[in-house]
């Protein structure tokens, strides 16, 4: 590589550096939080918000118990309009009894809703989770929907990049070359030797 290359490919890799820093600021802070809190895992106490609300049913619903598939469409836009409820994770409809439950999961918490078209209700019961709970969920992508999933997926390969543009960085500095691959040598061996030495393992098997 020529020296001209060098200098744009060093000079990319600063930019690259600093503008990733700053874009990934809030997300470095708030997964770091987050690991924290789920290494603490006891903080994560049962408090939270949790109840239930009978909602009015729509009048249109009635005429629909010999066709579940629209009812469940219906209910679905009708859940996801008024309470942002999307994507349930199991739904039964039981025609005996004219009944119809969907369950959806969120982070650090749930939503049920069950539909009795014979007693003309919707029960919708549910459980927030605390702030705390909510960012641990989030930090392992539980229950997050695939938005939340890439948000995971990209900003881990972005952290990534930030990681080798500063370590292309340290190798162009030739007075901290040194002593900067002797800390990211430690770093790799530390954390290593904690687990060989401290952490439980399965051997023999």
């Amino acid at each position: 590589m020529s020296r001209g290359a060098l200098r744009s490919f060093y000079s990319s890799s600063r930019w690259l550096h600093i503008y990733l820093s700053t874009a990934l600021f809030a997300l470095l802070v708030f997964f770091c939080i987050s690991g924290v809190v789920l290494n603490h895992i006891s903080w994560l106490d049962d408090t939270g918000e949790a109840g239930d609300q009978r909602l009015e049913l729509p009048v249109s619903w009635y005429t629909l118990e010999a066709a579940p598939e629209q009812l469940i469409a219906e209910v679905g836009a009708y859940l996801q309009n008024q309470h942002n409820l999307r994507a349930p994770r199991a739904v039964e409809w039981s025609a005996d009894d004219q009944e119809l439950v969907m369950d959806y999961a969120l982070p650090a918490g749930f939503a049920l809703v069950t539909l009795d078209l014979q007693g003309r209700e919707l029960l919708l019961e549910f459980h927030k989770g605390n702030w705390l709970s909510v960012w641990g969920d989030l930090h392992k992508g539980r229950h997050s929907g695939q938005a939340w999933s890439w948000v995971i997926d990209v900003s881990a390969v972005l952290m990534l990049l930030f990681a080798l543009t500063g370590m292309v960085i340290l190798l162009q500095n030739r007075t901290k070359r040194r002593s900067g691959l002797i800390a990211a040598a430690l770093g790799v061996i530390t954390p290593v030797l904690i687990y060989v030495l401290f952490v439980p393992t399965l051997l023999g098997v």
